[in-house]
């Protein structure tokens, strides 16, 4: 019973529930209900309460005081009935100050690192800063610190009490900096366990890739708030961020199976030395299936779980034949796919989104920190669709719209940037947003600063191929970056005549990007059986623009000389999505869209900030 707050008709109780603080005939009593033992009363009538300077006394019905008790501590938050039958006044973190039988309560101090079990009822653990962990009565720890205080579950409590451990605080990364923590180290100062750890950024150790949100967990593989859903999708298991791993008959939502681990934080699951093993986000074991053999972990559409290699199986829900669903998978939704309770990952195998139990839609970085999330205001339960029309969109469990997130879009797909939609090949939504769509020069200006270049597409070549016909058969031809190439370049200390030219495959076509060059603009036979395209602009913006065929000059729209009637139908056809009708200055102007248009080609920053061929010397 808190300070302030007095005894109504609710009876206060034990932790056991044996002792029992009650109003017997207008008088607080205390009793004993196992033996009928009046254990302590109040003297007199009255409303009992824990008053002003933690005095424990009884009112009237206006407020004034009528009896107080020889019970009392200037320090006293709350009064509790312990297990022998007695009162006790607790301060604000629930450390023992005084008891109605024995009178003050010797407390002992345990200065900054204790082992878990040293905390009782009469030892308390205290760091810096007032910060102070305490046991309650239901065997769990409570954690304060200045201004606010929690509670560490009982489960969780005894999981922290392990031999040659001790709880102390420790600097660990939050998703901004770093912040002193509740801790367990083992005896080489290693962490196991981190209190306040939700979206707190995490290295994981390596897994094995597997085929993310399907059946099966392979040796070697990890759930970190992923799924594995049934053949069908009528089942799925989630490890879950509160720790927890969870089977789900999806079209009951029902639980069926769990390790009843919801106590213990961020974390995963992996299959490793023959062993499923829920782990806390440091790696320390919180369940195991306690097997040495297991091969894979899969998930069935009859409701069963099994490790592959082993005797390990649950079956407490077999023969289910509820229906399945059309679930998303991998890294992909496709139109009329859906996530409910599942997870998608992208090809990092860390990077996830996920439709949640707790009513909520996350997406988490490779670290687990959150990037975006959306809380599920109108349905407890609920699953996430993109429907036929394109709109990723919420749905109640009997099939109607909750609400329209964002679209239409032909596939959501996760990243390492997130969740994304995309329309035509196009991202135009990410974690929450809509995206800027890339402009047709933004490409360029992530390799320099846009004033002196040269770039050329060449149809149906391959890169390697590609620099080979610029500089010659016997050019070396390295693999890297562009910022790779430059180093190169500096390294060799280039001639103003010699090229400098990096490589980059656009679907089935070849980008050549030449920095400070002009080499490709002599360069018809670039085209030979195929063709080319290619703009110049040098640091004084004298400018070319040309269009190539098998090998010869097809159109030239270069500003002083060049022709201002186009007659290509790649150039005609570039003009009129743009809305151009004078070629010269479209060509000055809009170079680098003009080439992408006139080739067919869509450039992004990711085709040009990746790996590409790359090779320098002095042009054929």
């Amino acid at each position: 019973m808190r300070q302030f707050t007095r005894l109504g008709d609710d009876p206060l109780t034990s932790r056991d529930g044996r002792h029992v603080l009650r109003y017997e005939g207008g008088v607080a009593t205390l009793t004993d209900t196992a033996t009928r033992q009046i254990r302590w009363h109040a003297d007199g009538f009255g409303t009992l309460l824990l008053g002003r300077d933690g005095v424990l006394l009884t009112e009237d019905e206006d407020h004034h005081p009528l009896w107080t008790s020889p019970l009392r501590h200037p320090d006293a938050h709350r009064v509790v009935i312990t297990d022998e039958g007695d009162l006790e006044l607790l301060d604000g973190d629930g450390v023992r100050l005084v008891n109605s039988r024995t009178g003050a309560v010797e407390v002992t101090v345990l200065r900054d690192a204790a082992p878990a079990a040293a905390i009782t009822d009469s030892a308390h653990l205290a760091g810096r800063n007032q910060r102070i962990v305490t046991r309650n009565r239901d065997g769990s720890l409570q954690v304060s610190e200045q201004t606010w205080s929690h509670t560490l579950d009982p489960w969780l409590s005894r999981w922290l009490a392990q031999d040659g451990t001790v709880l102390t605080w420790r600097q660990v990364p939050e998703k901004r900096g770093k912040t002193s923590r509740l801790v367990l180290v083992d005896a080489d100062g290693e962490l196991l366990w981190r209190d306040t750890n939700r979206d707190a950024p995490c290295d994981l150790p390596p897994a094995i890739p597997h085929a993310y949100g399907g059946p099966e967990l392979p040796a070697g593989g990890r759930l970190r708030h992923q799924s594995l859903t049934s053949p069908n999708g009528s089942h799925t298991l989630v490890h879950q961020e509160d720790g927890n791993l969870v089977l789900y008959c999806n079209s009951r939502h029902q639980a069926v199976w769990a390790s009843n681990t919801w106590w213990g934080g961020n974390g995963w699951a992996d299959l490793t030395d023959g062993d499923l093993v829920v782990r806390t986000m440091y790696g320390a074991p919180l369940w195991r299936a306690g097997t040495t053999t297991a091969t894979k972990l899969v998930v069935n559409d009859d409701g069963t779980m099994a490790l592959a290699g082993t005797d390990w199986v649950f079956d407490g829900h077999r023969h289910c034949t509820e229906p399945g669903m059309n679930t998303a998978r991998g890294n992909t939704m496709a139109r009329g796919q859906t996530l409910q309770r599942q997870s998608l990952t992208a090809d990092d195998g860390v990077t996830v989104f996920a439709h949640r139990d707790d009513r909520r839609l996350v997406q988490l970085s490779a670290d687990g920190t959150w990037m975006w999330d959306e809380y599920v205001w109108d349905a407890e339960r609920s699953y996430l669709k993109l429907g036929e029309d394109g709109m990723l969109r919420l749905h109640h469990t009997d099939g109607s719209p909750i609400s329209d997130i964002a679209g239409p879009a032909d596939v959501l797909t996760v990243t390492p940037e997130g969740v994304e939609l995309h329309r035509d090949g196009n991202a135009f939504w990410r974690n929450g947003k809509a995206i800027e769509p890339e402009g047709w020069d933004d490409w360029m200006s992530a390799l320099m600063d846009d004033t002196a270049y040269c770039a050329t597409v060449i149809h149906d070549v391959e890169p390697a191929e590609a620099l080979r016909r610029l500089l010659g058969e016997d050019v070396e031809i390295h693999e890297g970056s562009w910022n790779d190439l430059r180093t190169l370049a500096d390294e060799q200390d280039l001639d103003w005549e010699d090229t400098a030219v990096a490589a980059f495959p656009i679907g089935r076509h070849t980008l050549l990007v030449e920095d400070n060059g002009w080499a490709a603009r002599e360069r018809p036979d670039l085209s030979a059986g195929t063709f080319a395209v290619t703009c110049y602009m040098s640091v004084n913006a004298d400018t070319s623009f040309l269009v190539f065929r098998d090998g010869a000059v097809v159109a030239d729209h270069t500003w002083d000389n060049g022709s201002a009637e186009p007659t290509t139908p790649e150039v005609l056809a570039a003009l009129d999505a743009m809305g151009a009708d004078d070629v010269i200055e479209a060509a000055y102007e809009h170079d680098l869209e003009l080439l992408c248009r006139t080739a067919g080609v869509r450039v992004t920053v990711a085709d040009v900030t990746g790996t590409c061929r790359y090779a320098v010397g002095a042009a054929e």
